[in-house]
């Protein structure tokens, strides 16, 4: 059972690294929408001027709209990382324990030279 979580290690660990990734990213496409809203904002500004509330709020929703899905994105994903990241971590721990109980490689005699 140990040699299997061995070889799986690698794998857990390249998934750790993309779901990191994505965690990262979700955010900046978030803040990529709401640059586009507001540059949709501020040309309707340009166009009609400020006078007309119902035209600058398609831009400031598509910027509130991104942002908010880039967030509920990144947030379950940072929390998911963190929760695998431990339970890796704890495997790896258990496995090294074992292995060091299975082989005596943590108990010498101190009247005993290596």
């Amino acid at each position: 059972m140990e040699t299997a979580l061995l070889a799986e290690a690698p794998k857990l660990e390249r998934s750790l690294s993309l779901l990191a990734a994505l965690a990262g990213v979700a955010p900046l496409l978030g803040l990529l929408g709401t640059v586009s809203g507001m540059i949709a904002t501020f040309d309707t500004i340009s166009a009609a001027g400020t006078g007309n509330p119902r035209l600058l709020s398609g831009g400031l929703s598509e910027a509130l709209i991104t942002t908010q899905s880039g967030l509920m994105v990144a947030i379950p994903l940072l929390l998911v990382h963190a929760w695998l990241r431990r339970w890796v971590e704890r495997r790896e721990v258990m496995i090294e324990h074992q292995a060091v109980q299975a082989f005596g490689l943590g108990e010498q005699d101190e009247g005993t030279s290596v």
